[in-house]
């Protein structure tokens, strides 16, 4: 099996997870924040974890205290974290979450992706 950093998206996969983030309801964001901490206590509950779940975990603190602490943000920076938070809440998407060893691998690779993104325009918010 490959490991979880020669998974990448396509130029195509992008494309279109970049129309889903356009449509994303900003409303959304009290459930979101009241759903993460629950899935995240579900999967560090497993004994052992992955190398690559546990940089998911960490990943998805850090989009929900910046979503949480700094309301100020730009709409669009806002819809980026919540399509990355949703699709890590969604348990049937590309990867079912519930296949074994792999079943977060698509959540990793595209919160990955929009991590590095917010990294490479607002590096500030990932200090510390």
């Amino acid at each position: 099996m490959k490991s979880s950093n020669e998974f990448q998206l396509t130029q195509e996969d992008k494309d279109r997870y970049e129309k889903r983030i356009s449509k994303i309801d900003l409303n959304d964001i009290p459930m979101v924040l009241k759903e993460i901490p629950l899935k995240i206590e579900k999967l560090v509950s497993h004994p052992l974890l992955l190398d690559y779940q546990i940089i998911l975990v960490t990943d998805i603190s850090k989009l929900v205290n910046i979503l949480r602490d700094l309301p100020e943000l730009s709409h669009d920076l806002q819809k980026r974290i919540v399509f990355a938070l949703e699709y890590f809440l969604e348990e049937y998407d590309e990867i079912p979450d519930n296949s074994p060893q792999i079943g977060l691998l698509d959540d990793y690779v595209l919160v990955r992706w929009v991590v590095d993104d917010i990294i490479s325009d607002y590096s500030e918010l990932f200090e510390a």
